[in-house]
């Protein structure tokens, strides 16, 4: 077992730091964006290693965004409260990141296939733009990136599992599990005029 821990130390405390951003994240503290940057930068390692490439670049994304995220949360003139100002995605929103997407998903598949030892690349392209989009709708408050987080942590436990990377996949079978709770806690967040909506 020590050794077991001893092997896989780094992996373990990536995992650790990112259920810490989870439960954060669902109690609407602004902290967990700090939390988010350093996790991730623990992953661009661990997806490295692993050959999940499309995952590895995700976490370089995941680290800007923690930065952007922090800046819309805390330190903008406009984050007045954090807990305020979570809202419901627009129509027109919907289909811009649908359609960046799909853009996404694409190139992701491309680049990959160009790439001799990238392993499980459809699963991982899917999960890496997916993941893209719901952090996006994150940093803006939106409450419907939890039901993408939903998705994406399912299908990342099974590929996880697939490439033995078992603390990270029980990790994000924690996160699936406390996803509907984000989701729950953030509803109740929302203003009650659902007329405000957010702005691309």
């Amino acid at each position: 077992m020590i050794e077991w821990i001893n092997n896989n130390f780094i992996e373990i405390t990536g995992a650790v730091l990112a259920f810490i951003y989870l439960i954060l994240e669902i109690k609407r503290k602004w902290q967990f964006w700090i939390i988010g940057i350093i996790s991730s930068a623990f992953y661009v390692y661990i997806f490295f290693k692993a050959g999940l490439y499309a995952e590895m670049g995700l976490n370089f994304y995941y680290i800007f965004m923690c930065f952007y995220g922090l800046y819309c949360w805390k330190i903008s003139k406009y984050a007045i409260d954090v807990n305020r100002d979570f809202n419901h995605i627009n129509i027109k929103t919907f289909n811009v990141l649908l359609l960046i997407s799909i853009i996404l998903f694409g190139s992701a598949l491309i680049v990959l296939n160009q790439i001799e030892n990238a392993k499980m690349s459809i699963p991982d392209s899917l999960i890496a733009v997916l993941s893209i989009i719901a952090t996006w709708m994150a940093a803006k408050k939106i409450v419907e990136c939890w039901y993408i987080w939903i998705f994406v942590n399912f299908l990342a436990t099974g590929l996880y599992i697939h490439q033995k990377l078992y603390p990270t996949a029980v990790l994000f079978t924690v996160y699936c599990i406390l996803s509907f709770t984000g989701l729950i806690e953030w509803r109740k967040s929302v203003k009650n005029n659902d007329s405000s909506y957010s702005k691309f």
